[in-house]
């Protein structure tokens, strides 16, 4: 019988060699142990986005452009009154 290594002991070695979060947690009192991303953190720890941006509401460009627009009619309104 050949000697086989199992893909999954592959993997956990993989993952053990590679660099660690290594935030502060609060819940375990020491370091993060997860796998870290490109900046160091893991997706957890700063590592993903913390969502698309907004496309609708008062934050978009559009609104805001909107809303600076309807303020310089205002007040040159308040100019001539």
């Amino acid at each position: 019988m050949k000697n086989r290594t199992n893909p999954m002991q592959k993997a956990l070695e993989a993952l053990a060699n590679h660099p660690k979060c290594g935030a502060q947690c609060k819940q375990s009192e020491g370091k993060c142990k997860n796998a870290a991303m490109a900046n160091g953190r893991c997706r957890l720890h700063g590592g993903k986005s913390t969502g698309r941006p907004q496309t609708h509401g008062q934050t978009t460009k559009a609104s805001k452009a909107l809303r600076s627009e309807v303020q310089k009619i205002l007040r040159e309104l308040k100019k001539h009154t």
